[in-house]
């Protein structure tokens, strides 16, 4: 896949993005859009990054990356009820200074499914709930 060509919304929430492959325009329906695509020294020579510094209220930070809150939410790329967060070395210079490291990772991992959880979006996690989980799946009942 080469690029974004074009996004829409659809009433449910959805996001349908209209992708150009080597075997012409597919139209992907998703609920997320997760960019695990890498970092460019300057984080306006990544497409995404830079289209978010174009187009919305995204800043950067003292070390010029990504400028995030606590939680990992980018500053000023609230849209109504959605958000974005960012953590890695997007936003290193940002709120935690581990944020480049494996441990850093899992850390901002946890802190973003935890500000989704006040969110509501899901439930927080914790060692019962995990141990309850997994006692399902090892059970095969629908976690």
């Amino acid at each position: 896949m080469s690029g974004t060509v074009k996004q829409m919304r659809l009433e449910d929430g959805m996001v349908v993005s209209q992708v150009k492959t080597s075997e012409g325009l597919i139209d992907v329906a998703a609920d997320f859009v997760i960019d695990c695509t890498g970092l460019e020294a300057d984080i306006a020579e990544h497409r995404v990054l830079a289209d978010l510094l174009e187009h919305s209220g995204v800043g950067r930070n003292p070390l010029g990356r990504l400028d995030v809150e606590r939680t990992f939410e980018l500053r000023g790329a609230a849209s109504g009820t959605g958000v974005i967060y960012a953590s890695g070395a997007t936003t290193l210079g940002g709120y935690f200074p581990g944020v480049d490291t494996f441990l850093g990772l899992q850390i901002a991992a946890q802190e973003i499914a935890d500000d989704l959880a006040r969110r509501g979006f899901c439930g927080r996690i914790g060692p019962l709930r995990s141990t309850r989980q997994w006692l399902r799946w090892v059970s095969g009942r629908e976690p």
